[in-house]
C-alpha cells in the first residue's frame, strides 16, 4: 500500500524512475512513427534555417486564418537543430520538454500534497494517449506543456508561498507560452485573477519588471508586423467570420476527451476506426474510473478553498491554532489548480471563439493532479484494491495506445494519422542515393501542388530535402523536363503529369506507403519525351517560352479529352502566366477549349521543356487550336514574335492534321 507516510525515499524514487522510464519511451522512442505533414514542415524548415545561421526569422508560420504566428516555436525548434540539424531532432526535442512537463506536475503535487497523491497524477499523465500523440510530433501546441508547468509552479511559489521573484519566471513563462501557440491567452485571465486574489502579497516593483520582460518577449514580432507585416495589420480579418457557434459544452467535451484518452480512435481515421477498434478493448470502465477520480479530485480542491474562505471569515487568531502552514498552501494552491482547469475551458467555451482539442492543452496536467489528491485521500481497506485498479487501468490505456501505433503504421487512417514519417524519409534518402550517382543536377518534387507555403507535398519534401538542389512541380496538368538528367520524388496518382514521367524513365524504384495509401516513386530521366507533332522553329512569346509541339488528342471514358502541349520555359519571372487553349471549327469558330495555370515561372530554367495537359471536352468538327499565354490577374496578353523577331498577334493558330 502506498502511502505518504510509508513510503521510503528510496521507494519513491524507484516509482519515481518507472514513471518516467514509461514517459519517455512513450513520448521519444520511434520517432521515425510519428506524421510529419504541411505545418510540421514548414515549423522545421524556419528553425532549420536558423540553426543554419541562414536566417534569423521575426514570424512564425502563418496560421488558419492567414495572419503569421509569433516566432517563439521557431526559437525554440531552433535548439534541438543546432546540436543535430535532422527532422528527427525536433522530433525528440517535443517529446522531452512533455517528458519533463510529468516530472513537473510530479514535483508540484508533491510538494503540497504528498508523494502518493505525485506519484498516481505522474502516472496517469504518463499513459494518458492524447497526452502522448501531442507530444510525438513536431507542433507548436504541443510544446505548451512544459511552459503551463513552468507558469505553474512559479505561481505556487509566488502567490503562495510569497516568493516574490519567482513571479519574473511566472509572467516570461506566461508569455513564451502565449507566443507558443495562443491556446495559452486562456491562462492570462487566471493570473489577472491571482494578482487579484493575493495583491497583499506582491511587490509591486518586481510585478512591473516581470509585466516588463514579458513584454520584451514580443517585441521582435511587433517590429516585423510593424516593418514588414503592414498587409496583416490593415487587414480586416483572414479567417471565416460567418458566425460564432453559440454557447455550448463543446469546450467541456474536448477538456473530457483530452483527459479520459476517450475517441483516441479518431486517428484511425473515419474508414478505419471500427476495424481498429476491434483490436481492442472497451475503455469504458477505464474512462469512468478515470473520471471519478478526477470529480472526486475536484470536489477536495473545492472543499479546500470553502475551507479556506471560511477561516478567512473566523477570528484571525483562531484562525492561526486551526491550521498550519502546509494546510494553508493546500488551500491557496487549490484555488490556482481550480481557476487553471476552469477558466481555459470557460475561455473556449464563449461563442466567438473556436473549440478544438488542442486549443485545451492549457489544462494539462490539472485532471491528473485532482486525481492524485482524491487517491491520496482514500483511506481503510479501499486503498490497495484502489491502486492496483489504477494500476490495471494504466496498463489498459498502454495496450490501447500500442494497438493504435501498430495499426496506423500499417493501414492508411485518410483523415486520422498521417502517413508515418519513415516512410516519407526513405522516399527522400533514395532520391539522394539516386542524385549522387547519376550525377544530376537537381530533384524534382512531383506531386500536388508546387507552392511550399500553401500545398502540403512540396511543403514536406522542401524540408526534407533542404540540403539538395530542387524544385517543384505540379503534375496535375504539368511534367517539367530539364536540359540535363533529372531525378524524379513522384506521386503517380497525383495527375497526367505522372504519366508523362513514367514514360519518359530510364528507371523506375517504388516505395510502398501503408496499405491502401497508394506509393512514391523515384524516376531517373535521361532524355525529355518528344512531341507526336514538333513545331520547328518553335514559337518564341514575349516573356521568352517558345512553343514547341504537341500531340494528339486522347477521349477519355468520360467524354473528355486531353491534350499536350509542349513549350520551352522563358526567363525566370514573378509574373504568374496561365495558358489558353481554344478549340477552332474550319470556319475559325471558337467551339471549345480551356484555360488554365502553367508551371510557375519564379522556377523556369533555360532549357526547361514543359508538357502541359489541358483537359477540355473536344466536340466533332476541331480542325484547329489556338493557343497562347496571358499574365494573371491582369488578363495582359503575351505576344508572340515572327522569325523575324517582330510582334505577330496574341496567339498561335496550330492546323490539326
Amino acid at each position: 500500500m502506498i502511502t505518504n507516510r510509508t513510503v521510503s525515499r528510496r521507494m519513491e524514487f524507484l516509482l519515481l524512475a518507472v514513471v518516467l522510464l514509461i514517459t519517455a519511451v512513450l513520448r521519444t522512442s520511434f520517432p521515425s512513427l510519428t506524421e510529419f505533414k504541411a505545418d510540421e514542415a514548414r515549423l522545421t524548415l524556419l528553425a532549420l534555417e536558423m540553426a543554419e545561421g541562414s536566417a534569423f526569422h521575426l514570424r512564425g508560420i502563418s496560421s488558419s486564418v492567414g495572419f503569421p504566428n509569433f516566432p517563439m516555436s521557431v526559437w525554440l525548434y531552433t535548439l534541438p537543430l543546432l546540436a543535430w540539424p535532422h527532422v528527427y531532432a525536433a522530433t525528440i526535442f517535443t517529446g522531452v520538454l512533455n517528458t519533463l512537463a510529468v516530472l513537473g506536475g510530479y514535483w508540484l503535487v508533491r510538494r503540497y500534497y504528498g508523494v502518493e497523491a505525485a506519484l498516481v497524477t505522474a502516472l496517469l499523465f504518463a499513459v494518458s494517449p492524447w497526452a502522448i500523440h501531442h507530444s510525438r510530433k513536431i507542433w507548436a501546441q504541443n510544446l505548451l506543456p512544459f511552459f503551463v508547468m513552468g507558469w505553474a509552479i512559479a505561481a505556487m511559489l509566488a502567490f503562495v508561498e510569497g516568493r516574490k521573484r519567482w513571479l519574473i519566471l511566472h509572467f516570461l513563462a506566461l508569455a513564451i507560452a502565449v507566443q507558443i501557440h495562443l491556446a495559452a491567452a486562456a491562462l492570462v485571465p487566471v493570473t489577472g485573477l491571482l494578482l487579484l486574489i493575493f495583491w497583499r502579497r506582491l511587490n509591486w516593483k518586481i510585478t512591473a519588471v516581470s509585466i516588463t520582460l514579458a513584454a520584451l518577449t514580443t517585441v521582435p514580432f511587433v517590429y516585423y508586423l510593424l516593418t514588414q507585416g503592414q498587409q496583416f495589420l490593415s487587414s480586416s480579418s483572414g479567417g471565416d467570420v460567418s458566425g460564432g457557434r453559440g454557447w455550448d459544452l463543446s469546450a467541456l467535451k474536448m477538456a473530457w476527451l483530452l483527459t479520459s484518452g476517450r475517441e483516441i480512435h479518431a486517428l484511425a481515421g473515419a474508414a478505419e476506426f471500427r476495424n481498429y477498434l476491434e483490436t481492442v478493448p472497451d475503455l469504458t470502465a477505464v474512462h469512468i474510473l478515470w473520471g471519478v477520480l478526477i470529480l472526486g479530485g475536484i470536489g477536495l480542491l473545492g472543499k479546500n478553498v470553502w475551507t479556506l474562505i471560511s477561516q478567512m471569515n473566523t477570528d484571525k487568531k483562531k484562525s492561526n491554532l486551526c491550521l498550519s502552514v502546509q494546510s494553508v498552501y493546500k488551500n491557496e494552491v487549490s484555488i490556482i489548480l481550480l481557476l487553471w482547469l476552469f477558466v481555459p475551458i470557460l475561455f473556449f467555451s464563449l461563442p466567438f471563439l473556436p473549440s478544438e482539442l488542442h486549443y485545451l492543452l492549457p489544462i494539462y496536467p490539472v485532471p491528473y493532479m485532482a486525481a492524485g489528491i482524491f487517491v491520496a485521500r482514500v483511506r481503510g481497506g479501499w486503498k490497495r484494491p484502489l491502486h492496483a485498479i489504477i494500476i490495471l487501468s494504466a496498463i489498459a490505456q498502454l495496450f490501447v495506445w500500442g494497438q493504435l501505433l501498430n495499426f496506423v503504421s500499417t493501414t492508411a487512417t485518410p483523415g486520422g494519422f498521417g502517413t508515418p514519417l519513415a516512410m516519407k524519409l526513405e522516399a527522400t534518402e533514395l532520391a539522394r542515393t539516386r542524385l549522387d550517382e547519376s550525377g544530376a543536377a537537381e530533384i524534382l518534387i512531383a506531386g500536388d501542388g508546387e507552392r511550399p507555403l500553401i500545398d502540403e507535398f512540396p511543403a514536406v519534401y522542401d524540408l526534407l530535402l533542404h540540403d539538395v538542389p530542387h524544385r517543384f512541380v505540379d503534375v496535375g496538368e504539368t511534367a517539367v523536363f530539364p536540359a540535363q538528367n533529372s531525378i524524379i520524388l513522384l506521386d503517380p496518382s497525383a495527375g497526367d503529369g505522372a504519366m508523362m514521367y513514367q514514360q519518359a524513365a530510364n528507371t523506375t524504384e517504388t516505395i510502398p506507403f501503408r496499405d491502401g495509401e497508394g506509393e512514391l516513386q523515384v524516376l531517373q530521366i535521361d532524355a525529355p519525351l518528344a512531341p507526336q507533332h514538333p513545331i520547328d522553329p518553335p514559337q518564341i512569346l514575349t516573356n521568352w517560352a517558345a512553343i514547341a509541339g504537341y500531340d494528339d488528342p486522347i477521349t477519355h471514358a468520360d467524354g473528355a479529352a486531353t491534350w499536350n502541349l509542349y513549350w520551352y520555359a522563358g526567363e525566370p519571372s514573378t509574373a504568374d502566366f496561365h495558358l489558353f487553349t481554344h478549340l477552332l471549327n474550319e470556319k475559325g469558330e471558337r467551339i471549345g477549349g480551356a484555360d488554365s495555370a502553367v508551371f510557375g515561372a519564379d522556377q523556369w530554367q533555360q532549357g526547361d521543356l514543359v508538357v502541359s495537359t489541358v483537359r477540355m471536352e473536344w466536340p466533332d468538327g476541331v480542325t484547329a487550336v489556338r493557343v497562347g499565354m496571358y499574365e494573371f490577374p491582369e488578363l495582359t496578353a503575351v505576344s508572340l514574335y515572327d522569325v523575324a523577331g517582330n510582334l505577330a498577334g496574341e496567339s498561335l493558330e496550330i492546323l490539326l492534321p
